[in-house]
């Protein structure tokens, strides 16, 4: 999850889209920054919440929780009443804060970033 501290949590970018694949328990976040394009999934994800998504939906950090901090035990509220996709239990949560716009809480295994340049297409992944 270094990857995010990497991209500054992506603050300041803006989610466009929002992909959910139940065959493979992904959740895909589409964000930009001017010429800049990432996806963000989360991998192997049990539950998820989606919350004030809008048409500007602007990024004030994208962050991991620690068990037992209060924003971990309020995700655990929200993500309660959210449906179970699968019996599993995964080991992470994360939470999209947003500046403006949509909120996200995801219980997940693990991260996987893909960057795209729109200038050269360029495609690169950093999994975490």
């Amino acid at each position: 999850m270094n990857d995010l501290k990497a991209f500054n949590q992506f603050h300041d970018w803006y989610l466009d889209t929002v992909h959910v694949s139940k065959e493979s328990e992904t959740l895909t976040l589409g964000l930009y920054l001017q010429e800049r394009r990432a996806l963000v999934s989360f991998i192997g994800i049990n539950r998820c919440a989606l919350q004030d998504f809008g048409l500007q939906n602007i990024v004030y950090r994208i962050e991991p929780l620690n068990p037992g901090s209060p924003q971990y035990e309020t995700a655990q509220q929200i993500l309660a009443k959210a449906q179970r996709w699968t019996d599993s239990h995964p080991s992470n949560i994360a939470r999209l804060f947003s500046t403006c716009g949509a909120e996200v809480i995801v219980e997940f295994n693990s991260i996987e970033i893909t960057m795209e340049s729109a200038d050269s297409g360029e495609i690169s992944k950093a999994g975490t």
